[in-house]
């Protein structure tokens, strides 16, 4: 994400620092904006990526064999690699699904085994809602500061930059 934002910045890097800071709040407004309405739009349970990555991982799940070793408790031969599956702890000898908190191809195999909903063993992080809730602020923008509406107490207050030590 940080090296998103700063191959980003290099158009505004040159730009005085009152410019640049207008165009970083335009670029989050859009981003923001751009983000919320693909959210809106999407039907899905789970966000697109997370959508996109269990796809990725039901590709890697065809070529596996899955094995009851209970209701909810699977032995996965993956390429001759054998992993447990524990769908009741969300947990996988490959460490993925307890890490992702998304289910690897290991619980995915296992999940269709039993014919139940991979979205149901999906963290929360991914869900529509919560990325519904991560984009529903707005970036406002400060407007003209001949317009600002700054209280007289405000005004009167001087603010001094912070000390330095310079060190050598």
């Amino acid at each position: 994400m940080v090296e998103s934002m700063n191959s980003f910045l290099l158009t505004g890097r040159e730009m005085p620092i009152l410019r640049m800071l207008d165009f970083i709040q335009e670029k989050l407004k859009e981003w923001f904006y751009e983000r919320r309405k693909k959210a809106n739009e999407t039907f899905h349970r789970v966000s697109i990526w997370a959508e996109e990555e269990m796809t990725r991982k039901m590709d890697l799940a065809c070529k596996m064999f899955v094995f009851n070793l209970d209701s909810m408790l699977f032995k996965i031969n993956s390429e001759g690699i054998e992993f447990i599956v524990d769908l009741k702890k969300r947990t996988c000898d490959c460490l993925e699904f307890q890490l992702d908190e998304l289910p690897c191809p290991h619980a995915i195999v296992a999940i269709n085994k039993r014919y139940l909903q991979k979205f149901d063993y999906c963290s929360n992080w991914y869900s529509r809602e919560t990325w519904l809730k991560t984009y529903e602020g707005h970036v406002n923008t400060v407007g003209d500061q001949k317009l600002w509406d700054i209280p007289q107490n405000v005004q009167s207050k001087i603010t001094k930059p912070p000390d330095v030590e310079i060190l050598q």
